[in-house]
């Protein structure tokens, strides 16, 4: 699992207000529980962790945590440091 996985899994389990080991990067984030209301949430809560702007239409797009996640280090060309827990652009 990708360090931007872990990151995004981190952000969906707190708005999930679930332990991070029940979720999957593999599931959808609507099989995750994750509803429209949720998801602006989700989006907000990266985008304040990160300083990344995330397009809404991304969740519809990338309906996985692995995907997303692809997207977004493909995209901005982002990594994640376990040390630092945000996105930052990478050197």
């Amino acid at each position: 699992m990708s360090d931007t996985e872990t990151f995004l899994l981190n952000m969906l389990a707190q708005v999930l207000e679930v332990e991070q080991a029940q979720l999957s990067p593999l599931l959808t984030l609507d099989e995750q529980g994750l509803d429209s209301l949720m998801s602006l949430r989700l989006l907000r809560r990266i985008q304040q962790r990160s300083d990344v702007e995330i397009d809404p239409e991304w969740l519809l797009e990338y309906r996985t945590v692995r995907e997303l996640a692809e997207c977004l280090d493909a995209k901005a060309g982002l990594c994640h440091t376990r040390q630092s827990p945000s996105l930052k652009g990478c050197p």
